[in-house]
């Protein structure tokens, strides 16, 4: 597939689309992955506003600055291309719990990471693929697989003295799809900083990870901004 993401059948491989070279020796058809690149970033932006439903060839196109009926040079279907932005969207997610080349980051620095700013984007997506899967097979697999594939590698990392793991895994992603519905919290007007301490203070009794020693509220902020920013605290 020209967007580059292949789903196995023991899991999830999520690839991100080579970016062509703009100087001299462009590669053929460089111009078809730039716009089918562009396609899919087009999308994911419609879908996040609008939803699975209303991210339509129309507006897709609108916003990609390209004729309706250019989107079939690329891609086979709306499906085809919403199927692209389900794995793109799940390639950002797996960069999140992946964390660095040192392993997966504490469990609460995840949970941090995923409420930045930057994340809106995904998390409304993964809302969306979420109640998607429930009327589509091939999302409902991507996800089954996406699933598969990184509780088990999150129970490497659970304490051993958990006497039921799966069922701490499966917390995690109830709380991470929880977190996806965090902009239209509205109602509800809290500081973002203050919501990811105390979430971080819920991942944290829930995987029995190392808690602060200062009270809820009281400075737990600036290490775990520092954390799902990776730049380290403030002395």
């Amino acid at each position: 597939m020209e967007h580059g993401c292949r789903v196995g059948h023991d899991g999830v491989v999520v690839t991100r689309p080579a970016k062509a070279s703009r100087p001299r020796g462009r590669p053929r058809n460089a111009d078809g992955l730039d716009t089918a690149q562009r396609l899919i970033e087009s999308a994911a932006s419609v879908c996040a506003a609008r939803g699975f439903d209303g991210c339509t060839l129309t507006r897709i196109a609108g916003h990609a600055d390209v004729h309706p009926t250019a989107i079939y040079n690329h891609f086979d279907s709306r499906d085809d291309l919403l199927y692209a932005v389900a794995l793109r969207a799940l390639e950002q997610l797996t960069e999140v719990v992946a964390g660095t080349s040192a392993g997966i980051p504490a469990f609460s620095d995840i949970a941090a990471r995923y409420l930045q700013p930057d994340m809106s984007e995904p998390r409304r997506i993964l809302a969306e693929i979420h109640v998607a899967s429930l009327r589509h097979e091939h999302l409902a697999e991507l996800l089954s697989g996406w699933h598969r594939q990184w509780a088990d590698t999150m129970l490497t990392s659970i304490s051993p003295h958990d006497t039921n793991p799966r069922a701490t895994v499966q917390a995690l992603f109830l709380l991470l799809l929880g977190l996806c519905h965090v902009d239209q919290l509205t109602a509800v007007n809290a500081p973002r900083d203050a919501v990811i301490d105390r979430v971080s203070d819920m991942v944290q009794v829930l995987v029995g990870e190392p808690a602060a020693t200062t009270p809820i509220g009281s400075g737990r902020s600036t290490r775990t901004r520092a954390a799902a920013s990776g730049r380290p605290p403030k002395k």
